[in-house]
């Protein structure tokens, strides 16, 4: 169902963009058949023609970039966004996707397990992800998921508190990409307040997540309920993270021990 909701989204999207190019191709016609004089006429088709290429090439990066992501985050097959990011950097001649291929690079450092590169990578590209706040907002829920993973309460808890400075921003000038009630549930894991954790996740507005974060989601409970002496639960918890996880190495983990 989740799966369903996330294509009919990107559907949706594609949909709405290519009319708009077919209004736009439409205008170029119409154009060309108003006009009587033969120079125009050309200096028109020409524009429109560089126009729809450069248009039509970014939107064919862009729809690489599209399932990259989608790979990633919902289907959560690694190894297809990886192949997905290859294509994408082959065919991106003017680094035109750059920058996003930094953000993409920090998640899949992250769901490869390679948490201390991963770290290296965000602080490599500090200025960057300083460059807004929305970019600031994922380099730290990044440190602190690689801590978590890394077993670093304390630098967990450091995270979390530059993390609540960003929960007072107005929100006009941060968008909402992360549950606040999941980065207070992992400070509280980082200070064994375990009950409280779970509390926080339980809060958590699922429908609003994609299956890598709900995966992660479901892992943390899980641990929690391995802390708690409450094995069924955490090991059928940690079962769905990996069923909805697939091949995120992070969740790929024994059931019968705790993080």
């Amino acid at each position: 169902m989740r799966v369903v909701f996330w294509k009919s989204m990107y559907w949706g999207k594609k949909i709405s963009t290519w009319c708009l190019y077919l209004i736009f191709a439409g205008y170029i016609c119409y154009l060309l058949m108003q006009t009587p004089q033969v120079g125009t006429k050309l200096i028109f088709g020409l524009a429109g023609v560089i126009v729809l290429v450069i248009v039509l090439l970014f939107e064919y990066l862009k729809n690489l970039y599209e399932k990259m992501i989608y790979a990633l985050t919902v289907e959560c097959e690694v190894g297809k966004a990886v192949a997905l990011k290859e294509r994408l950097q082959q065919k991106d001649l003017f680094n035109g996707f750059k920058q996003s291929i930094i953000i993409f690079d920090s998640l899949l450092l992250l769901d490869t397990g390679n948490y201390t590169d991963c770290l290296q990578h965000l602080a490599r590209h500090q200025s960057f992800f300083r460059s807004s706040l929305d970019y600031l907002f994922i380099y730290y829920h990044t440190q602190l998921y690689c801590y978590f993973f890394l077993k670093e309460p304390e630098k967990i808890i450091s995270v979390s508190k530059e993390l609540a400075k960003l929960k007072h921003v107005k929100k006009k000038r941060l968008s909402q990409l992360f549950s606040w009630h999941e980065i207070e549930g992992i400070s509280y894991y980082a200070q064994n307040r375990n009950k409280k954790c779970l509390n926080e996740l339980e809060q958590v507005d699922r429908t609003r997540l994609n299956n890598r974060e709900l995966a992660y989601c479901l892992y943390i409970q899980g641990q929690c309920f391995l802390r708690l002496d409450d094995p069924a639960t955490g090991n059928r918890l940690l079962k769905e993270a990996q069923a909805v996880g697939k091949t995120l190495a992070s969740i790929q983990v024994n059931q019968s021990g705790g993080n």
